[in-house]
């Protein structure tokens, strides 16, 4: 038996001792005995009952005593039988976090080995996303894009020189099995993703969102605009909102969006600025993760508005467009008047910033 990995001993003073540091997932000992907090002490490494007894009786520590303080241990969460494989080993940061958010009371995410995810559009930002995916278990990560890597896209970790050029989607599963593995970059024909995430600039490409609506695929928008990044909001088709409806508050707010987002729709992209880039992708896998595991999502019927100067994201919220038609709500939902919803909201407080197209 030992305490879970991740788990350490931790001397407060003669009598208390502490399992782990954070509040949320630290055990507190107190009025123990030295020979107590010695056999404490113990439990981070491996050792087997009988080893444990030998070292409680040299120390003058009672049988009893001894199982009080394992009861303790294993009710928190902390203790790993000498049956038991840990959920986290030394070698796997994610899994060791995830066993300490356990002790916490977050549940942790399942196996993920079997989920597909799609991520269209694999720039930097795109390529990142792919790349987190990959290392946080996602069992297959599909690269779909038919541009070249262009002078922008090279990073570090990421595109090389020599691949400006070359397919993005090819060069980028190269970059994704030499970071995992593990990870599949094919799946058989017919195969659905659970997710798919769609990186684009300026403007979103409604086109390739219609097939995704039509084929009842789950989506995840990533825009970069000229000052931000958007993540979201998640379209689940026919469940909520859809990205025609973002862009039918756009076109309220300005008539004139639709001949605007035409012309920001054929030219090309211009990159995107290095740190909001970095925090943008993590923001985006991290919803996704949050998706896949079942865990409440920031990008549910909202966008998550990030800057490169804003140590905060901006939340905006939207409802369904009441002349969108994208789902049973909004067919049944009256037009026009007082009762068509408001465009747009924020969380915390910022300012109304443009929708996607």
């Amino acid at each position: 038996m030992r305490l879970h990995d991740g788990f350490e001993v931790y001397w407060r003073s003669p009598g208390a001792s502490q399992v782990g540091l954070d509040p949320r997932c630290s055990v507190l000992l107190e009025e123990l005995s030295d020979g107590e907090q010695r056999v404490l002490e113990a439990l981070g490494r491996e050792i087997d009952r009988a080893a444990l007894l030998t070292l409680a009786n040299a120390h003058s520590v009672r049988t009893v005593d001894v199982d009080a303080m394992l009861e303790r241990l294993r009710t928190a969460g902390v203790l790993r039988e000498d049956d038991e494989q840990s959920a986290g080993s030394g070698a796997d940061p994610d899994a060791r976090y995830w066993r300490a958010a356990e002790v916490a009371g977050i549940e942790g995410p399942g196996p993920r080995v079997d989920r597909v995810v799609q991520v269209c559009g694999v720039d930097q930002l795109g390529l990142r996303v792919a790349g987190i995916l990959a290392q946080a278990g996602v069992g297959s990560v599909l690269l779909q894009d038919r541009s070249r890597v262009r002078p922008e896209d090279v990073g570090a970790g990421m595109f090389r020189p020599g691949d400006v050029g070359v397919n993005r989607a090819e060069v980028g599963r190269s970059v994704l099995r030499a970071a995992d593995p593990k990870v599949r970059v094919s799946v058989p024909p017919g195969t659905r993703p659970d997710l798919v995430v769609v990186v684009e600039h300026g403007v979103v490409d409604p086109v390739p969102l219609r097939a995704l609506m039509r084929e009842d695929v789950a989506h995840l928008p990533v825009l970069v605009r000229e000052l931000d990044v958007v993540v979201g909001p998640l379209v689940r088709p026919g469940l909520g909102v859809c990205l025609r409806c973002v862009d039918l508050y756009r076109c309220e707010a300005d008539p004139r969006w639709p001949a605007v987002a035409t012309q920001v729709a054929a030219r090309p992209p211009a990159g995107v600025e290095t740190s909001l880039g970095w925090s943008g992708a993590a923001v985006a896998a991290g919803q996704v993760l949050a998706v896949l595991d079942g865990r409440p999502a920031a990008v549910e019927g909202a966008g998550v508005e990030l800057t490169a100067w804003d140590p905060v994201p901006v939340v905006r919220t939207w409802q369904v467009h009441p002349e969108c038609g994208c789902s049973p709500a909004a067919l049944s939902a009256p037009s026009g008047g007082s009762t068509r919803p408001a465009r747009g909201s924020t969380r915390p407080t910022g300012s109304a910033r443009g929708g996607h197209r």
